[in-house]
């Protein structure tokens, strides 16, 4: 887990041997149903393609704005993806030319992008939301996930 995309540094990625990124767009990278970008998440995301890291964007939305920002930041876009499904993940795979064991999915949802993640086979990096402003169905998985998130931190402060 870590607070923001721009945490992830290239010497973990490294490390883990990860050659190709499924990234969320919805209060991973931007506020929900916008496409504003800040400096750092472009500097990042430069950062990658400099490394040679490919990315694809993943998600759920199908907005022209989803689209605008995998134009934006040079990248394609799994639309529509009805994460969790490993569907949307195995189609951001293609897009990578990665198998699975050298891609990442980071996104800010436990029981969308992280659990689609895993069950395709991928690691998985949950950051926190960038906004409290969400798509209705989004604020129930929330709720969900409450006690999850609260348990594997109590589990990670025990192991450290």
């Amino acid at each position: 887990m870590f607070e923001r995309v721009e945490d992830v540094r290239l010497s973990l990625l490294e490390e883990w041997n990860i050659r190709g990124i499924a990234l969320d767009l919805d209060n991973t990278i931007v506020p929900w149903h916008t496409s504003a970008l800040t400096p750092m998440v472009r500097a990042w995301v430069a950062g990658l393609h400099a490394a040679a890291i490919r990315m694809c964007l993943l998600t759920n939305n199908y907005s022209r704005q989803a689209a605008d920002v995998a134009a934006e930041l040079r990248m394609p876009i799994v639309r529509n993806a009805f994460k969790p499904l490993p569907a949307g993940f195995r189609r951001s795979l293609e897009h990578l030319g990665v198998p699975p064991g050298a891609a990442l999915c980071i996104g800010d949802q436990l029981f969308t992008d992280v659990l689609g993640a895993k069950v395709t086979g991928m690691r998985a990096i949950l950051v926190r939301p960038v906004s409290n402003r969400e798509f209705p169905t989004t604020k129930v998985l929330r709720a969900l996930e409450r006690p999850v998130l609260a348990r594997l931190r109590r589990s990670e402060s025990a192991d450290a």
